[in-house]
């Protein structure tokens, strides 16, 4: 089947990328010492991605079209890391098994591949497939504004921070010789946050309960980074974790916390997520106690830009976020929605 050339360039950008992130792993382990030369780990590092990506190139349709949602990207990344340590093995030590019994050292590409090939390319997919989406919406000329504002809300949702995705990586792997049960409580973290994002893109709304796991994996992992700079509560009684929440409002708050609250201060730090119910409405609040609101951090970046044009499109006027510094230092985020639980 011949593609237009529309199509052959979105595999020829895919393949650049993959390759670029192979090099990037290969000079990460090099550096750690994980295998012995460069060029070992260029050649699997490139046989392993470019496989997982031509596997999800060429059955991501089908295995969708028979699979559950769940199990086709996981035996499609199985596959393509499969195939790949058999090229490689085949390619440099004319042994095709090689690196499926022989060498550790494909153990620590595959945990990488395994668990950066089911994220990238399943939520590359998912991107791809919410782009159509959108452009054919607006083609329409807003004659459905309701189903334009869901396909953002997935476009945004299938999103994945690459550098917390290859930090965490990073962490793993220097951890694996330090401190294993580090590097497998890291794993874990990393995997459920993986499991609960996908598991996000395919819904429109959740609860408070199933964001909170999200949150409590995120800052795990980040307190792994960030040891005891980091300490996080999560006051919210358990009888408002039923309560029906839009995906992706909470996290970025989190997020911001840490990143431009937590991370820049040299003291430890605190955050705290706290909710309520009041009035119709559901309160969820966010303080960090870190640098708080400075020059080159006034609260109005994308993350908070994104959360504030997500109510607006949901809510209108009857939901809002408030930002409150606090006297010493840190920030308040409030985030008041209606409680369609009530």
């Amino acid at each position: 089947m011949r593609l237009a050339s529309g199509a052959w360039q979105q595999v020829a950008v895919s393949l650049g990328w993959t390759a670029l992130f192979c090099l990037a792993i290969a000079l990460l382990l090099t550096l750690l010492d994980v295998s012995p030369t460069f060029l070992t780990n260029l050649w699997v590092s490139l046989c392993i991605g470019f496989s997982i990506n031509i596997a999800f190139q060429l059955l991501e349709p089908w295995a969708s079209a028979r699979l559950p949602w769940y199990i086709a990207p996981v035996l499609i990344t199985l596959s393509g890391l499969l195939v790949g340590l058999t090229i490689a093995g085949a390619l440099i030590f004319q042994a095709p098994l090689f690196f499926l019994s022989e060498d550790y050292s494909s153990l620590v590409l595959g945990v990488f591949f395994g668990v950066f090939g089911l994220l990238f390319f399943s939520n590359r997919e998912n991107l791809l497939r919410t782009r159509v989406q959108l452009s054919e919406t607006e083609a329409r000329s807003d004659r459905n504004a309701r189903q334009l504002l869901e396909t953002e809300l997935r476009l945004l949702q299938a999103q994945i921070e690459p550098h917390f995705l290859f930090n965490t990586l990073s962490n793993i792997v220097s951890l694996i010789r330090t401190d294993p049960q580090g590097a497998e409580a890291t794993l874990l973290n990393l995997s459920r946050l993986l499991r609960a994002s996908l598991n996000r893109t395919r819904d429109s709304t959740t609860t408070l309960g199933e964001e909170l796991e999200i949150i409590r994996a995120y800052l795990d992992i980040q307190k792994v980074r960030m040891g005891d700079r980091l300490t996080y509560c999560i006051d919210i009684p358990v009888a408002l974790h039923r309560c029906p929440l839009p995906p992706l409002l909470v996290q970025p708050l989190v997020e911001n916390a840490v990143i431009h609250g937590v991370e820049p201060s040299t003291e430890p730090g605190l955050v705290r997520i706290s909710a309520m119910q009041a009035d119709g409405s559901l309160t969820i609040t966010v303080a960090d106690y870190g640098v708080g609101l400075r020059a080159g951090n006034p609260g109005n970046g994308i993350g908070l830009r994104n959360v504030r044009d997500r109510l607006r499109g949901l809510y209108g006027h009857a939901a809002r976020l408030e930002l409150v510094a606090g006297d010493a230092g840190g920030l308040t985020a409030e985030l008041t929605i209606p409680d369609t639980a009530t």
